[in-house]
C-alpha cells in the first residue's frame, strides 16, 4: 500500500525538513506526522503517526517525541485530539529504519546505547517553523 500527502497548505501548515528526504508534515492542527518526501509537494505513508510533538536530529538519527491521538468527546465527527497519558520517543536511523514505540526511560537508554549526543536535544516541531 503507497499513501500519499498532498496538496496546498492550509494556514499554519507547514513541513519541516528533516535528513534522508523525510519531512515533520503538519496538515492540521494536531495531524503532524513524520513522512518521506516523495516530491515537492507530495509525501509518502508516514514513519510516525500523529502526532509528532517534538524532534531533534544529528547526522546519523532523528530523535521524535509523540502524543497519540484519542476521539473528542465533545465531537461527533470523529475528530481526534491529542492523549497526553500516551507518550512514545522514536528512533530514526540514517537508513529510515524507526526504533519505537518507547517510552521515556528505554528511549533514554537507547540514546546511550546508540551513543547519541547529550547536545541533541528535543524541541517542540514549531520552533522550527519557517
Amino acid at each position: 500500500m503507497f499513501f500519499f500527502l498532498s496538496g496546498c497548505a492550509g494556514l499554519g501548515d507547514f513541513d519541516v525538513k528533516l535528513p534522508n528526504s523525510l519531512s515533520v508534515v503538519r496538515t492540521s492542527a494536531h495531524q503532524v506526522t513524520i513522512s518521506p518526501q516523495t516530491s515537492e509537494s507530495s509525501w509518502g505513508a508516514p514513519l510516525i503517526p500523529a502526532k509528532v510533538v517534538q524532534v531533534a536530529w544529528d547526522e546519523k538519527y532523528i530523535l521524535v517525541k509523540q502524543l497519540s491521538l484519542k476521539a473528542d468527546p465533545k465531537s461527533t465527527n470523529g475528530y481526534e485530539i491529542p492523549d497526553e497519558s500516551k507518550v512514545s520517543y522514536w528512533i530514526i536511523d540514517s537508513d529510515s529504519r524507526v526504533i519505537g514505540p518507547m517510552d521515556e526511560g528505554d528511549f533514554n537508554l537507547k540514546k546511550k546505547e546508540l551513543e547519541i549526543s547529550e547536545d541533541v536535544k528535543l524541541k517542540d516541531v514549531r520552533s522550527y517553523q519557517s
